[in-house]
């Protein structure tokens, strides 16, 4: 333990601004049958976490597919990636009612600084996010505005912001692992020599160049969430307060310092009225 807690602290040294701490429940095993999730791996992950935070202005998150709310804790890793959340990112903007209430249900008790995303480099988390919208660029805005104005710290993956396709024909986690797509040059610009794996199939339309002359891209409207997180500093770090699901209507505030921010999702097609709650719901948190 000492040789990597030297290791880590050297790595630190060299000015590294944050570590992801990967597979955090299966660092401790006790036997074959007490190998998942022990006591022992989140005493463990704290002492990593007190190590990289005893420097100022440094980050944690934890890959813990196993209680992620609860390495998400402060006391733990401090954050975790939030895998619960994600289905319900993706089913809501596809129809499901239930998947609106779930995503309120969820900040109740889960902590405010979960790492949140559409998808990653394992397939277990689900295809690009091109793939499991079908092309269907609306459905695709509303998961990203969901998860961009949310509570959390957003992780967005390669190529996610562009709208970059899976690679057909795959096995295994190679179909959401193909080349970035920058342009339309031959490999979607993404090298001179040979890929290690050929270009995504949408890449023509989809890529970085292509997607910054667009004024309705997929792109620009990535950056006008990230432009409004950062300006807003209430979406940014604020408290979850007042939310709700009407049917295909999610809607919750945030709040920091005086600043209040009312957000308002409708994941249908029909226009709605709603009905804002009066005073804080249980699902105020802090």
């Amino acid at each position: 333990l000492r040789y990597h807690l030297d290791s880590l602290r050297w790595w630190m040294n060299m000015g590294l601004d944050g570590v992801r701490l990967d597979a955090v429940p299966h660092m401790i095993e006790n036997s074959a049958r007490d190998w998942n999730d022990q006591p022992e791996s989140r005493a463990l992950t704290r002492q990593l976490q007190d190590l990289v935070k005893s420097y100022p202005k440094r980050y944690t998150v934890c890959e813990a597919t196993s209680s992620p709310e609860v390495y998400g804790r402060p006391d733990v890793c401090g954050s975790a990636f939030a895998f619960g959340l994600i289905p319900h990112i993706v089913a809501a903007p596809k129809g499901d009612t239930a998947a609106v209430k779930a995503m309120v249900a969820y900040w109740q008790t889960a902590p405010l600084g979960m790492a949140t995303f559409l998808s990653n480099h394992d397939i277990f988390a689900g295809p690009r996010a091109w793939d499991q919208f079908a092309g269907d660029e609306a459905r695709y805005k509303l998961a990203a505005s969901t998860y961009l104005l949310m509570p959390g710290t957003p992780f967005i993956y390669y190529g996610e912001e562009v709208g970059q396709a899976g690679l057909p024909g795959l096995s295994g986690d190679l179909p959401i692992r193909g080349p970035m797509s920058w342009d339309t040059r031959p490999h979607a610009g993404f090298t001179k020599g040979r890929p290690f794996r050929d270009a995504a199939p949408n890449a023509a339309r989809h890529n970085v160049l292509a997607q910054r002359t667009g004024t309705r891209s997929i792109l620009r409207h990535y950056e006008d969430m990230l432009m409004l997180r950062n300006t807003r500093a209430s979406i940014a770090r604020g408290s979850w307060e007042r939310a709700f699901a009407d049917g295909l209507v999610m809607g919750f505030e945030r709040v920091l310092d005086g600043e209040r921010t009312l957000v308002l999702i409708n994941y249908g097609s029909e226009v709605r009225n709603v009905t804002l709650p009066q005073s804080a719901s249980p699902s105020g948190r802090s």
